[in-house]
């Protein structure tokens, strides 16, 4: 009986280890569900429907964009992470990929997943309308100094790093703003700010890039540690004496487990996407910064940005992590 048992035992698994093979060598067969935790119109939306559509033709079969928002991107974590690890199912993530877990919103952060690819960086700025009364960076803290808690910006969840780049602003400068949350993330901001419903908002430069060129709103500086190619008369924080550096480093992710075979022809399909003249040209032309990190370097990316975000969320008392 007990041979009987092992036998059928050593069978299953050759069976199953068999089929990952043949599953491997058929990928992909079918469509692939690319999920955004994000609403339509915000950075990881507009980057990731340029770079799918990309990918999609050297993948030679469709890529098929699923927006869900919510919890600035922990509910498609989740559902990403829950998938099966046959290169169906994948998304994209940003820093929040660390934040949420250290913060105790979702019981999964980086490990539970398997890096494709880094595929572009975007920092952190602060837009208001064209016509604000701030011209500079100084002029609005100076304005909230004299009205703590009065100037509204709007800001996604918190957890996300658009929240995190308000938090070290107002540490910066001594300062504090009376934040409307966004759920869905930053997409909304620039459209409230054009629009006269809040004071000023929080986002990356391809998200406000469309409002800006048709003259709406204005960027009073950004997040980073040079200033952004496709904004070369705006100046950075640090720039304007604020040490302010934050920003959003975006990967593709594939369930934990999913063969290296299936990540390589992924990496591979969207390491050409993230090479092509379109691509590169939107990249450009927004403001963000195109890459092409592989599977492991993107993996020991995560692996670091996880202990900035744990140090900086223990330090501010916000650390819930679930063990």
């Amino acid at each position: 009986m007990k041979r009987t048992l092992l036998f059928t035992l050593a069978v299953l698994i050759t069976l199953s280890w068999g089929s990952n093979i043949v599953l491997s060598a058929d990928y992909p067969n079918k469509p692939v569900t690319y999920i955004i935790g994000w609403r339509t119109g915000g950075g990881s939306d507009l980057v990731g429907r340029v770079l799918c559509g990309e990918a999609e033709k050297f993948l030679g079969q469709r890529i098929i964009i699923v927006n869900k928002p919510g919890g600035s991107g922990a509910k498609a974590y989740m559902e990403i992470s829950q998938a099966k690890p046959d290169g169906y199912t994948i998304g994209n993530c940003t820093g929040t990929i660390s934040t949420h877990k250290f913060m105790g919103n979702i019981p999964v952060g980086s490990q539970n997943f398997s890096p494709v690819i880094t595929f572009n960086k975007d920092p952190g700025g602060f837009w208001v309308k064209k016509d604000a009364p701030w011209k500079t960076l100084d002029d609005l803290v100076a304005d909230a100094k004299k009205n703590p808690g009065k100037i509204t910006v709007a800001a996604s969840n918190p957890g996300s790093i658009t929240r995190f780049g308000l938090l070290l602003l107002e540490e910066a400068a001594g300062i504090k703003f009376r934040i409307a949350s966004q759920s869905g993330g930053e997409s909304k901001g620039p459209k409230l700010v054009a629009g006269g419903h809040v004071d000023a908002c929080q986002a990356a430069p391809v998200t406000g890039r469309s409002l800006y060129k048709a003259g709406l709103i204005r960027p009073l500086g950004f997040m980073s540690e040079e200033r952004v190619p496709a904004y070369p008369e705006i100046p950075t924080y640090k720039e304007q004496g604020y040490n302010v550096v934050i920003g959003n480093y975006r990967q593709v992710l594939a369930p934990k487990d999913t063969p290296e075979e299936i990540i390589n022809k992924l990496y591979s399909a969207f390491k050409k996407a993230a090479n092509s003249e379109k691509y590169k040209n939107f990249m450009i032309g927004s403001g963000s910064v195109p890459l092409d990190w592989g599977p492991e370097k993107s993996k020991s990316y995560l692996m670091e940005q996880d202990k900035i975000f744990m140090k900086m969320i223990k330090e501010r008392g916000l650390y819930k992590e679930k063990k």
